[in-house]
């Protein structure tokens, strides 16, 4: 028998299957709806079943609760990163404005009130430094009113040089130390009047010279020179540079002043354009 039974394992477990079945269906006849002491022994045995089903579909459903407050999460995560980063750059803005209004105040502090200068402000976007030139390219032309030939400040006042182009979004600047650089200077100390000029070698040097000085001319080092206004070019009275040695020039007759620039060029990052002064001569 026990033979027979191994021999078909599977039978045998597919009619004791069989078996457990009708006996269920039976008792359940028989009993009509009081609970069987078979029913009881099956509830038994498949109640930890029972138990791991509801387990696994109480995991697997938290599992999708969880993806789900993973994507709100993250959704949520991009909506405030973008707006972390609008924050950001209107605080640049507001930072930028406040610098602007700084600087202008210093310009109206340190400008006399009777020139009446309009200026507008512009960044230096890049310099040119090369052996031929000294110039500046700033952040606007000629949709912020900017023009060839309007002087160049800095915050302070100082002379930084001239336009020379300005086309749509940019303008160009020759600055004081440029070989293109010419002026009508004033000693302030003084009064004597000479031409401001940008000579090679000097550039070569960051400086410029106070050319056409007479001989023995009463000019000290560390004299400030000052802008004449002579030609309606510059506005007076904006400081160039300071002497810093005086000279016999190849000609012999005349002397000229080696000249510190004012403006400390190399080191600006913001410019003023005089757009309209009152007192032109």
């Amino acid at each position: 028998m026990l033979r027979f039974i191994g021999k078909h394992k599977g039978g045998a477990i597919a009619a004791a299957a069989c078996l457990l079945v009708l006996s269920l269906a039976v008792s359940s006849f028989f009993t009509k709806g009081r609970v069987s002491p078979v029913s009881n022994a099956i509830n038994t045995v498949f109640r930890p079943l029972h138990a791991l089903i509801g387990s696994i579909d109480g995991y697997f459903t938290g599992r999708a609760d969880a993806v789900k407050r993973y994507d709100q999460l993250k959704a949520e995560y991009e909506s405030l990163r973008v707006y972390m980063a609008n924050m950001d750059e209107e605080r640049r803005s507001i930072d930028e404005i406040q610098r602007e209004n700084e600087l202008l105040r210093e310009l109206l502090e340190l400008q006399p009130r009777e020139r009446g200068f309009k200026v507008e402000i512009a960044a230096i976007l890049a310099r040119d430094t090369s052996a031929w030139e000294r110039t500046l390219t700033l952040s606007k032309g000629s949709e912020a009113g900017f023009e060839v030939g309007q002087c160049v400040i800095s915050s302070e006042g100082y002379l930084v040089g001239i336009i020379t182009s300005a086309g749509s979004g940019s303008a160009t600047v020759h600055t004081v130390t440029d070989m293109s650089m010419s002026a009508g200077g004033r000693v302030d100390r003084t009064g004597l009047t000479a031409v401001a000029e940008g000579e090679w070698h000097s550039m070569r040097d960051g400086r410029l010279r106070l050319n056409y000085l007479p001989l023995g001319s009463d000019i000290l080092h560390g004299d400030l020179i000052l802008t004449s206004g002579l030609g309606g070019v510059y506005p007076p009275g904006l400081p160039i540079g300071t002497v810093a040695g005086v000279q016999l020039d190849l000609s012999g007759q005349t002397e000229y002043a080696e000249l510190i620039p004012s403006a400390r060029i190399d080191m600006l990052t913001q410019v003023f354009v005089i757009l309209e002064y009152i007192n032109k001569e």
